[in-house]
């Protein structure tokens, strides 16, 4: 299966199930898989004026979460998620998550995520894309170096370390400006 054959698509209320589900993987917690989603891009950025074509985002209900996994596993992916928040500066796009599934990774799915993100990026007026990874992570860490993403800063946090076993993490950035400089070297 090549990466070729999957497309990018907006967020969809029947799609709930099968995201929790992938979000819940991409943490290796040991729940469901469905079949039908394969990768996960979220994005957030500061809210802009009412002006503004680019949609709010709304909260989803933890329902159907605690029916499918529990209350403790959801208590425990829900105080996961916060300690990785992160709020945007203006005129920044933070992926907020990417998840692809592990019997489609190395496929070419995360770098078509990624390319999605950087174009949204730039069509939407945004001076910068950045994102949260585990210093461990070397081969996210290369992937998002060969797309020019570069670190801004390191850092260790206590309820990272905790939940997720990883006590650094890279803050990296894309710039569209620099990277246009970069191909034009």
């Amino acid at each position: 299966m090549s990466a070729k054959s999957f497309d990018i698509v907006a967020y969809q209320k029947q799609d709930h199930e099968a995201v929790c589900s992938l979000l819940v993987e991409s943490f290796k917690a040991k729940f469901q898989e469905n079949e039908d989603v394969v990768g996960v891009l979220s994005l957030k950025w500061k809210w802009k004026a009412p002006s503004s074509s680019l949609p709010e985002t709304n909260p989803i209900s933890l329902a159907p979460l605690l029916k499918q996994f529990g209350c403790f596993n959801v208590f425990k992916f829900l105080t996961g998620m916060h300690a990785l928040e992160y709020t945007p500066a203006a005129n920044e796009c933070y992926i907020d998550h990417l998840a692809i599934r592990s019997s489609h990774r190395n496929q070419g799915i995360g770098r078509r995520l990624l390319a999605f993100a950087q174009q949204f990026t730039v069509e939407s007026g945004f001076h910068a894309l950045t994102l949260h990874v585990a210093y461990k992570n070397q081969g996210a860490i290369r992937l998002y170096h060969k797309l020019a993403f570069e670190v801004e800063q390191s850092k260790y946090n206590g309820l990272r370390h905790f939940w997720f076993k990883e006590p650094v993490w890279h803050l990296m950035s894309w710039k569209e400006n620099l990277h246009s400089r970069r191909e034009h070297r």
